[in-house]
């Protein structure tokens, strides 16, 4: 799966890339279209939770327990599609009001040749980056019944990491392109970084079950008022004894009837 993430990240990457550095699109056409796969992007997923919470009803489903510190844990119920979809589509449609008021401003500021939207280049790219996220859709749908509910969870976490990632590199890079007059080739450094960024969120991530040796002695040198009755390798082992039974806790499998 790594690898099918890894390849599909370069794939969505490669698309406005190619745009922006063969077909010299404008940065206002880039900005529709990475606004566009971030919303696609989104509501792609949500179907994969709709679909998932039916097949294999998780408590995790129904009674979401987000990871300690990502959100408040509070007496009521919340399923993870509410709990993944709202600030996602929130912060989404905050960055389509930015992404017109930047327009609005390029234009009034007499910079139209690259506030412009050219519709012909953006369809291609829908085009482009539709294809790679249909292909991974339909791909999960094939397996959809085999995953656990973490995996979808950890999906909901990438996605909302690009959206974010998109928002501070993309916005800030053609902002920069287009109202100081840098040069084209200045963005590469953020479509570069965006790439890297998305990258890293798919491959395998460093998380050992004891922390280093190194680093044990250095934390417990400098001390915290998380573990000062105990060491730091045992808070690290209480963490992840926390974090396992959260997990379990929402594989736990509900009846199908109060799922539906």
């Amino acid at each position: 799966m790594s690898l099918r993430a890894l390849l599909t990240a370069l794939g969505l990457n490669a698309v406005p890339a190619v745009g922006w550095f063969v077909g010299e699109w404008s940065a206002g056409t880039m900005l529709v279209l990475y606004w566009l796969e971030t919303l696609i992007g989104t509501l792609l997923l949500a179907a994969r939770i709709i679909i998932h919470r039916r097949i294999r009803p998780s408590k995790g489903h129904w009674d979401y327990h987000a990871p300690q510190g990502q959100a408040p844990q509070t007496s009521g119920r919340s399923t993870y599609l509410a709990a993944f979809l709202v600030p996602a589509l929130v912060f989404t449609v905050a960055h389509g009001i930015f992404l017109a008021a930047l327009g609005f401003m390029a234009i009034k500021n007499n910079l139209s040749p690259e506030a412009r939207v050219d519709v012909h280049n953006l369809l291609a790219g829908l085009i482009g980056i539709g294809v790679f996220q249909g292909v991974d859709f339909i791909l999960d749908l094939v397996w959809l019944r085999t995953r656990p509910f973490a995996w979808i969870e950890k999906l909901g976490q990438i996605t909302l990491s690009r959206v974010i990632v998109v928002h501070l590199t993309i916005i800030g890079g053609m902002a920069a392109v287009m109202f100081t007059g840098a040069n084209r080739n200045f963005f590469g450094v953020f479509i570069f970084l965006k790439t890297m960024l998305q990258c890293s969120l798919v491959l395998p991530q460093y998380d050992p079950k004891t922390p280093p040796s190194w680093l044990s002695h250095l934390m417990d040198r400098i001390g915290s008022p998380k573990y000062k009755n105990e060491t730091f390798a045992q808070f690290w082992k209480q963490t992840d004894d926390q974090e396992a039974a959260r997990l379990a806790r929402n594989e736990k499998q509900m009846e199908a009837a109060v799922a539906r």
